[in-house]
Order: structure tokens, then C-alpha cells, then sequence
């Protein structure tokens, strides 16, 4: 596939960000494979011919730990490229986050969810699959890292201890009969889980879109996601995929 060129998104700004204010080079694995840079996917298994922009009900909001920002494997990205218009993207800061962040998360036009499983130890407001019924801006807030990282961002962020939390319980006890049923999740081959039931960003935003009723975004995003892997996989075995985008 030939790259194509997209107006940059919020990761794409965010990423130059980091690396115009970095004073180290960030190296991991597969650094020095010739990659396209839209999809980040070496050219040969390049998916921008699958990429289409469209139009979204629920805002996502993106807040990423740095490490995230820069690896080829984060799925968050992904998210920005189906819904450019509707996608924010945060560096994750414990005590000085971005006032537009915060501005975010206080406007009283929007109702805002944290998309992270509740602790029973910590009591927290939580939103049901009901929120659709609301008349405010209905906004995803997604903790982009790994677990470990999402867990230690969701305790330290004192700034996002009042904010809700997305319940997406009642959606995973049915899931059978959700939009997005056909799809497994939790079976994200680029990066190990740290326990059954650990979701990919990209999975848990397209579970808490079907909880909000946006269900032909959820399963745009979870294709998008499905093919994203498939390439990455066959990048790794440098192996050429012959089928072409619909």
C-alpha cells in the first residue's frame, strides 16, 4: 500500500510535542524498521487504505502516560485516526495536568466518564450504560498505558477523583447481545495482559462506545483494531498480506 497523508491528530500533535521537548531519544523494539510514518506500520503491511475518519456522538478524551506516546504497539492512537474531530490527547501529569484537561473535565456542558474498573475499597460515582439519555456532551476519559500504569495514573490523579466512572459491568454480562458480540476481547497478541480480562485501550473505549449507544462506532474501532494487528503481526514475520480494503 502507498502511505496516504492525514492532517495530524491530537496523538500526532502530542507526539511532536514530546519529541520537540525531549532530552533523551525514546528506542524500543523494531526502531529501526522502515515504517510509514501515519500508521507507524512498516511499508509493506501499512494500513492507512483502511483508515477513515468519521464522525462520532461521544467525545474521547485520551490521557497518556509518555512511554505510550511514542510505541508503534499503542492502540490509543487508533482511536484519533477513525475520530479525528472528536478525539482529545493529554500527556498524564500527577499534580499539573493541562488546564484544557481540566477545563474538560469541569465544563458543565459535558458529562464525563472515566472508562476504568471501580475498587471496591474506593467508593466511586459511576455512570450506567443510561448515559446516553443525558442532553450534555457525552465524554469518554481513557487512561492510555499499561495496567500497571492506568492503575497507578487512576490513584495519583487527584484532579480525576471526582469525575465518574463509566460502569461497563451490565454491557460485559451481555455482552452476547451487544453490537460488538463477533469480536473477542482481551486477546490483544502485541502486548501481554497482566490478567484475564485486561483490555487494550482501543477494546475498552469500543466497549464503553457500545455502553453509550454509539454502536457503529464500536465496531468501526474494533475492525480498525482487528486489522491494525493483523499487519502488525505480519510485520514482525515479515510477511506480505495480499487482501485489499473493501
Amino acid at each position: 500500500m502507498t502511505p496516504r497523508r492525514f492532517p495530524a491528530h491530537a496523538v500526532d500533535q502530542l507526539r511532536h510535542y514530546c519529541e520537540q521537548n525531549s532530552t533523551r531519544k525514546f528506542n524500543a523494539r523494531g526502531v529501526d524498521v522502515k515504517r510509514c510514518p501515519a500508521c507507524m506500520l512498516g511499508h509493506y503491511t501499512c494500513i492507512c487504505d483502511y483508515r477513515r475518519p468519521q464522525a462520532n456522538p461521544v467525545d474521547v478524551v485520551l490521557i497518556m502516560h509518555r512511554d505510550e506516546v511514542y510505541k508503534p504497539t499503542n492502540s490509543g492512537r487508533l482511536i484519533a485516526d477513525l475520530f479525528p474531530a472528536h478525539t482529545r490527547a493529554f500527556l498524564w501529569d500527577r499534580i499539573d495536568p493541562d488546564t484544557a484537561l481540566l477545563d474538560i473535565l469541569n465544563d458543565p456542558n459535558r458529562q464525563c466518564g472515566v472508562v476504568f474498573p471501580p475498587d471496591p475499597q474506593r467508593p466511586r460515582d459511576l455512570v450506567d450504560s443510561c448515559i446516553r439519555t443525558t442532553d450534555k456532551k457525552l465524554t469518554l476519559i481513557i487512561l492510555d498505558g499499561t495496567w500497571k500504569q492506568a492503575r497507578k495514573m487512576f490513584a495519583q490523579a487527584k484532579w480525576l477523583q471526582t469525575t465518574p466512572l463509566l460502569d461497563l459491568a451490565p454491557l460485559m454480562a451481555n455482552l452476547k447481545s451487544s453490537s460488538i458480540h463477533q469480536f473477542p476481547l482481551g486477546h490483544y497478541p502485541l502486548r501481554k495482559a497482566a490478567a484475564n480480562g485486561h483490555l487494550s485501550t482501543a477494546e475498552a473505549t469500543a466497549l464503553a462506545l457500545a455502553s453509550c449507544k454509539a454502536d457503529l462506532q464500536a465496531v468501526a474501532l474494533l475492525e480498525y483494531f482487528s486489522r491494525f494487528t493483523e499487519h502488525y503481526v505480519a510485520m514482525k514475520m515479515n510477511r506480505r498480506l495480499n487482501h485489499s480494503p473493501a
